[in-house]
């Protein structure tokens, strides 16, 4: 994780740092166009309202011979630099410098006559340079031009309100990559602690410790990571106890059949027992009894991975119905159980594997007949439910206990304990039975109290 931690850092540092950087970039330059046009814009308004001033001098003098003396008055001063150059004793051109502003008359000849730095005095500028300033006019003539600008010295006004605004983008840039620096490493320790108690989470569960869980504090997608992760440890927990289960149930079940078919084969080879049919006949039941429990696990096993073949065809139901109950009336009779047979004149058929669908019936038959006592009633029903057909295998047993329903059709559960081998079955019958009816598609489901009888059902989609 924690190199997880430092690549999302890096990443959102540079990208933090590019952007602001980049921001502050286009602001500078944006504040320093649009200030310099702005000031541009005065210095040329101001041009021209100083401008009639000059005109009239060279009207009054004939010519610009000692114009420089027009900007000791305090009119021709910028706002405030007339009462200044009187209190400081400064000459105008003085006080232009001193306020970083440079004046500049050029003549019609482009020459310049007056210059506030004196440097370009009497220099003849470019018919560009003087276009740029403000022309001086009088009687329809042009008797020259007036420009009005910035020096850009360190004292200059403009200079310095840019330099001020210069350093206050970079401080807020400066804070705003510490803030957002900070911001981000909260963000990314907050978001790489689950992570980092997924990722020790799992470790521990490939090490075989399958308790191990992740806080789920977190809300959103993070909250929902560790919730799956925690029901997939405990499904993997549930797995493998019930792995653990069913190799134990497994020896369970075949201990008492094999210890049977070792105690009957020792008892004949010492001669303790005759070698008789009857001994043989007991041998040959435990010997199918394995075979049976054999091929239960085999067809449990193929249908729980989903490889379980189907050889479906169109089956009639009611037909079908009708040969499982024959098929079980004569164990029935000799417990002396009524069965009842409730069907409608009509059922549609279902696609369905005849062979297994019959398995299902009989098991849940079988499992009737025996938990319901002597004089009782065992039921069959079926009906159309439009889209599906439910089959339904009601007794008057002894029922099922609330507690025991969520578990009927788990592999080895009985829900009488105490009952023997030869009386409650293997305790995979309900469980093949679950498998076979998901297998077509439908599904399975029981309904009982105790005393009250057991209701199961199934339903087949119909085609």
């Amino acid at each position: 994780m924690r190199g997880l931690w430092l690549k999302l850092s890096l990443a959102f540092a540079g990208v933090v740092i590019l952007s602001l950087l980049i921001t502050s970039l286009l602001i500078g330059l944006a504040t320093a166009g649009q200030f310099q046009i702005y000031v541009a814009q005065g210095n040329r308004r101001w041009a021209e309202a100083l401008a009639p001033a000059f005109a009239n001098y060279y009207l009054e003098h004939g010519g610009w011979e000692g114009v420089e003396s027009l900007l000791d008055p305090s009119e021709l001063m910028m706002p405030g630099m007339g009462a200044m150059h009187r209190r400081m004793g400064m000459s105008g051109i003085a006080m232009w410098r001193m306020m970083g502003h440079r004046l500049l008359l050029i003549d019609e000849t482009g020459r310049v006559r007056l210059d506030s730095e004196g440097d370009l005095l009497g220099a003849l500028l470019p018919e560009a340079v003087r276009n740029a300033g403000v022309p001086i006019r009088a009687g329809g003539q042009t008797l020259g031009w007036l420009l009005v600008g910035d020096i850009g010295s360190p004292s200059d006004p403009s200079v310095q309100f840019l330099g001020q605004v210069g350093r206050a983008i970079g401080w807020s840039t400066f804070v705003g990559i510490a803030l957002a620096l900070g911001a981000g490493t909260l963000v990314f320790s907050r978001l790489v602690r689950p992570l980092r108690a997924l990722q020790q989470a799992s470790r521990r569960i490939a090490m075989g410790d399958l308790n191990a869980r992740v806080p789920a504090r977190e809300a959103g997608e993070l909250g929902e990571v560790a919730q799956a992760f925690n029901r997939m440890a405990e499904a993997l927990a549930q797995a493998a106890q019930q792995r653990r289960q069913m190799l134990a149930d497994i020896a369970h079940e075949l201990r008492t059949p094999l210890g049977i078919l070792q105690g009957h084969l020792e008892a004949l080879m010492d001669g303790v027992l005759p070698l008789e049919l009857e001994q043989i006949a007991q041998i040959h039941d435990e010997v199918r009894y394995l075979a049976r429990l054999v091929e239960d696990l085999r067809l449990l096993t193929l249908a729980e991975a989903g490889q379980l073949r189907l050889n479906r065809e169109p089956v009639d139901l009611k037909r079908w119905i009708e040969e499982a109950v024959d098929g079980i009336a004569l164990q029935a009779a000799e417990k002396g159980i009524h069965l009842e047979v409730q069907l409608p004149e009509a059922l549609p058929p279902v696609l369905a594997d005849p062979i297994r669908l019959r398995q299902v019936l009989m098991n849940l038959l079988t499992n009737a007949v025996r938990y319901t006592p002597p004089g009782g009633r065992v039921t069959v029903e079926a009906r159309d439910l439009g889209r599906a057909v439910q089959v339904s295998v009601r007794d008057t047993g002894v029922g099922i206990a609330r507690e025991d329903l969520p578990h009927v059709f788990d592999r080895f559960y009985r829900a009488e304990k105490s009952r023997a081998r030869s009386d409650g079955g293997s305790g995979l019958g309900l469980a093949i039975v679950k498998h076979l009816v998901e297998a077509h598609g439908g599904r399975v489901g029981v309904e009982s109290a105790p005393g009250q009888g057991a209701h199961f059902f199934f339903t087949i989609p119909l085609p």
